[in-house]
């Protein structure tokens, strides 16, 4: 009889299998690029900068250019008209002009003392001083100027006896208008606006027509 020991046969150990990276790979979540992922990024920070260089642009164009202010005479009233004949030429007449200053700027305008001439074939018949003002951003003021017309002024008035007897004389309306922009602090310039503006003064029924403004 075999003796105890031998009537069980000893197992032996399992051999050990190890797996490759392949079969743990197919359970296993692929990693992220990180180049990929930064190359994102950097695009996106691209393109905020690009935005942000548009915003800029536009505000600079948009808000911060000073524009010239527009001056014209939007009415004119006649008051104490006097004429002569055409062989005695001569004309007196008061004359009360609106002038409007138009601020097209996001920031106000201030306008300095100034001058305007009403002129009769470049020869002034007639100057008002108006004082200095201020003009709110994106706003107009008007201003009541009143010219004391007279033709004596003229040096010469060879013209004057035809105008006198067609009853219509032609008259030129200036002004300049000079000072400072200021938009938010930031922008200050110094500008110029002028007006030009042409009539006629109807000496029948004592009326200003054909009234333009360039």
């Amino acid at each position: 009889m075999p003796a105890a020991d031998n009537e069980f046969q000893r197992l032996a150990p399992a051999g050990l299998h190890g797996k490759s990276d392949e079969e743990f790979g197919v359970f296993m979540k692929p990693r992220a690029s990180k180049p990929q992922r930064s190359s994102k990024c950097l695009v996106y920070f691209l393109a905020a900068l690009v935005l942000l260089a548009a915003v800029a642009l536009v505000f600079a164009f948009a808000v911060l250019r000073v524009e010239t202010p527009d001056v014209e005479l939007t009415s004119v009233a006649v008051k104490n008209l006097t004429h002569g004949s055409s062989s005695s030429p001569s004309f007196n007449v008061t004359l009360t002009a609106e002038v409007s200053v138009q601020n097209k700027n996001f920031g106000a305008f201030n306008f300095e003392d100034g001058t305007a001439r009403v002129l009769y074939k470049d020869m002034a018949v007639g100057e008002k001083n108006f004082s200095r003002h201020h003009v709110e951003a994106r706003k107009t003021t008007r201003m009541n100027v009143t010219f004391d017309v007279r033709s004596d002024r003229l040096r010469d008035d060879k013209n004057l006896s035809s105008d006198i007897s067609s009853g219509r004389v032609n008259l030129t309306n200036y002004a300049q208008v000079t000072g400072k922009v200021r938009v938010m602090k930031i922008v200050r310039r110094r500008t110029t606006a002028t007006m030009n503006c042409t009539m006629t003064l109807n000496l029948s029924n004592g009326s200003i027509q054909d009234l333009v403004c360039r």
